[in-house]
């Protein structure tokens, strides 16, 4: 009998032995599976790009059919077309594909009189742009050649010029700029303003309110003088229409009047503020 049970002994643990090796052996190491899955797919994706890739070369960028022939500029300004074209940076010859539109509109715009400017394609074989250009309403300051800067409704000084004699001058600007700068964060922000809204009122306003200089030194208010010789001085508000209208209506009682008065002082503090030589 004990030999019997010696012997059951044995063959059990004969028996967990080979049951535990034949558990072991089964299945690949965790992950090979993902792991592989995901070189399959990059390799797919690899093989879908360069295909895309010599597609795009063959039906685009390497076709003779979209070589650029023509490029046509247009502006609401006086910019020249031959400037325009010369801006892109990009001569006839070229394919239409290979060029990075969004830099070539970010080329133009660089330009400071460009306020906005638009590149498309015109298939097959043409280039657009159209520019619309900044409208200078007012000049600044003395740079070489007795040249002035001027300025748009948003103070950026878009080029220097000494034709622009007819535009209002700011006097008591900072001088320490450049083509390309803005002002509007100058107390001249509220002379632009002024001059914005003058521009777009009826002529008969217009024509009563030539205005010759506007100085900005004064932090409560801005001394404006006309060139029929007439000063007058406006509070920093947020609206010109209402005092521009005043304005207009005083001067033209003191001119049918035929008074000698010059000054029209129209800030809150009327004729208690003292103000500079005529």
């Amino acid at each position: 009998m004990a030999k019997r049970k010696r012997t059951s002994k044995r063959r059990n643990s004969v028996l967990q032995v080979s049951t535990t090796a034949s558990s072991s052996a089964v299945g690949l190491p965790a992950g090979a599976f993902f792991l592989f899955g995901g070189l399959c797919l990059l390799v797919v994706g690899w093989g879908l790009w360069l295909i895309f890739g010599w597609m795009h070369t063959m039906l685009f960028s390497g076709n003779a059919r979209f070589q650029l022939e023509r490029i046509e500029a247009r502006t609401d300004g006086v910019i020249p077309e031959e400037i325009l074209q010369e801006w892109t940076g990009v001569e006839t010859g070229v394919n239409l594909y290979e060029l990075d539109l969004p830099t070539l509109r970010q080329r133009l715009e660089s330009k400071a009189i460009v306020r906005k400017a638009l590149v498309r394609r015109t298939l097959p074989n043409g280039l657009e742009v159209a520019i619309n250009e900044r409208v200078p309403i007012a000049r600044m300051g003395r740079v070489e050649g007795r040249r002035n800067f001027l300025m748009d409704k948003d103070g950026v000084l878009t080029q220097k010029s000494f034709q622009a004699k007819h535009l209002p001058f700011l006097l008591g600007v900072r001088q320490n700029v450049r083509v390309g700068d803005s002002i509007l964060d100058t107390p001249a922000v509220h002379a632009l303003a002024c001059i914005e809204e003058l521009m777009v009122m009826p002529s008969k306003i217009r024509d009563l309110l030539q205005i010759h200089v506007i100085s900005v030194g004064h932090p409560d208010y801005l001394d404006v003088r006309t060139r029929d010789g007439y000063q007058i001085l406006l509070p920093r508000v947020d609206s010109y229409e209402e005092l521009l209208q005043r304005a207009s209506r005083t001067i033209f009682d003191l001119t049918q009047q035929d008074s000698p008065d010059k000054l029209i002082n129209l800030t809150p503090d009327g004729r208690n503020v003292i103000v500079g030589p005529k």
